[in-house]
């Protein structure tokens, strides 16, 4: 049974260990993202108290350095600082990888430490500030590594697409060709041969990007759903006390797993090549040409600001319901983990379902697809803007409204990232993959306003606060 599995995975290493490679960290990501979010959340009740100095119930004020702070905006805090410092990580990533031919070495590396931030998460289960502290830094340097990888993952896929171009040209048998020039005059063979060759470039390359796109986000999530079906198993069956724990333990677990699956990474993703070094300048110099590229690149720049918008956009409206619906609905571990496992679900299904309609029965052009993600995304904060009627139960008020804006997300994420990678992919200049792909996180990184900046205070209308965050943010 072992040999047909290794046949198969020999058929295309560079798409199977990418796609395993997004399974892999899949599994911490949604876990560290699930529970240490969650954990803060609990302990920050526990050890916190309100503005009165009672017990917390919907406002909660936590210490914070020197100061106390709302537990919710302390949370946004803490994806400012993930922000600030993955965008530095990124400036020197973006500057100086492109000359290091050993790029799938420099993703094992950020694999091993993406399993080394979950390695403690499970002895930091008491409701100490001691422990509070250190749940907060682990998420911050998560938030950093997370950034990090998707940049690196990301580079394969410009690589590969232009592979599978060379390779459908290897292939391609010369019958073909030559009975293509006898259909063709002198006078107009040249133009039309020019364009059918570029034209079957694109397909080629476009097909091989959109099915290693939407694989790898499917693998992901595939990844993240077996890891809470897992710790669903455990709440159910230990008993009470270390079921509250379940999701710890197995983010803990995870963190192992993850160390040991960055060898396959290792081995089997391709070799991407190196900038030439004739290129290379001083040191401090690299540090502005992607800046300098990105002036010279309009198109690019384009795409690239309108990809980074819907991203912070994304990004705030996420972490904003995400804190809602643990005020609102103040879940137990087993229904959070529900209610994460079935925004994992609806990621899977979206992805696959959009990879589906594409090669069957394609609608639109990847590029139309592109505005209809950008447009769904906007439902979410029109549904939010009713919250702000109090005689009306609606608006973020209730249990399943926060089902259908998951679904939302996911039907959005799913075909903006899938879209967007392979579209951009197709503009990256060869050897410049991580410049280019590094540009995205550090503009995001550049643009995203968080409370930093201007404190929010959260007070018990939720709703209401949705809404101003988001306004804020794009007024």
């Amino acid at each position: 049974m072992g040999f047909p599995l290794v046949a198969w995975w020999k058929k295309d290493t560079a798409l199977n260990t990418y796609i395993f490679g997004l399974f892999l960290i899949g599994l911490p990501f949604t876990l560290f993202a699930t529970y240490v979010v969650y954990q803060l959340q609990v302990v920050g009740f526990m050890i916190g108290a309100d503005s009165d100095g009672l017990p917390c119930m919907t406002y909660c004020l936590v210490p914070f350095g020197s100061q106390k702070l709302d537990l919710n905006s302390v949370i946004l805090y803490l994806n400012a600082l993930g922000f600030g410092l993955g965008g530095v990580v990124a400036v020197f990533i973006a500057a100086y990888a492109d000359f290091w031919k050993e790029k799938s070495t420099l993703v094992a590396i950020f694999v091993v430490c993406y399993g080394i931030v979950c390695i403690p998460v499970y002895w930091l289960r008491d409701t100490s500030i001691a422990a509070f502290n250190a749940l907060m830094a682990l998420y911050v340097v998560y938030a950093v590594i997370s950034y990090i990888l998707s940049v690196l993952f990301c580079i394969f896929i410009p690589h590969c697409m232009r592979t599978a171009v060379e390779n459908e040209a290897i292939n391609a048998p010369n019958s073909e060709q030559a009975s293509n020039q006898e259909t063709k005059t002198p006078h107009d063979m040249t133009t039309t041969l020019e364009d059918g060759a570029s034209a079957t470039k694109t397909s080629a390359s476009r097909k091989y990007g959109f099915k290693m796109s939407i694989f790898g986000s499917f693998g992901t999530a595939v990844g993240g759903i077996i890891a809470l079906i897992i710790v669903i198993i455990l709440i159910k069956t230990l008993p009470d006390i270390s079921a509250q724990s379940a999701g710890l333990l197995v983010t803990t677990i995870v963190g192992f797993i993850t160390v040991l699956g960055a060898i396959v990474t290792y081995l089997g993703l391709p070799a991407v090549p190196a900038k030439p070094k004739d290129n290379w300048k001083a040191w401090w110099i690299e540090l502005f040409t992607p800046l300098k590229d990105l002036s010279k690149r309009k198109n690019m720049a384009v795409l690239l600001l309108s990809y980074t918008i819907y991203v912070d956009t994304v990004f705030a409206l996420n972490s904003v319901t995400g804190q809602l619906y643990y005020v609102q609905v103040l879940p137990d571990t087993l229904e959070f983990t529900l209610y994460s496992m079935v925004f994992t679900i609806f990621g899977a299904v979206t992805t696959l379902a959009f990879y589906l309609l594409q090669v069957w029965r394609p609608p639109f052009r990847l590029e139309y697809w592109l505005v209809i993600g950008y447009a769904i995304i906007l439902i979410i904060p029109i549904w939010g803007c009713i919250g702000f009627v109090d005689n009306i139960d609606f608006g973020f008020k209730n249990r399943w409204e926060f089902y259908i804006q998951s679904l939302l997300f996911n039907v959005s994420n799913s075909i903006v990232n899938s879209v967007f990678r392979v579209l951009f992919s197709e503009m990256v200049p060869k050897g410049s993959e991580v410049e280019w792909f590094g540009l995205q996180v550090i503009l995001s990184c550049a643009t995203v306003r968080q409370p930093i900046q201007y404190p929010i205070k959260i007070q018990s209308n939720m709703s209401s606060w949705l809404t101003s965050v988001y306004l804020y943010r794009h007024g």
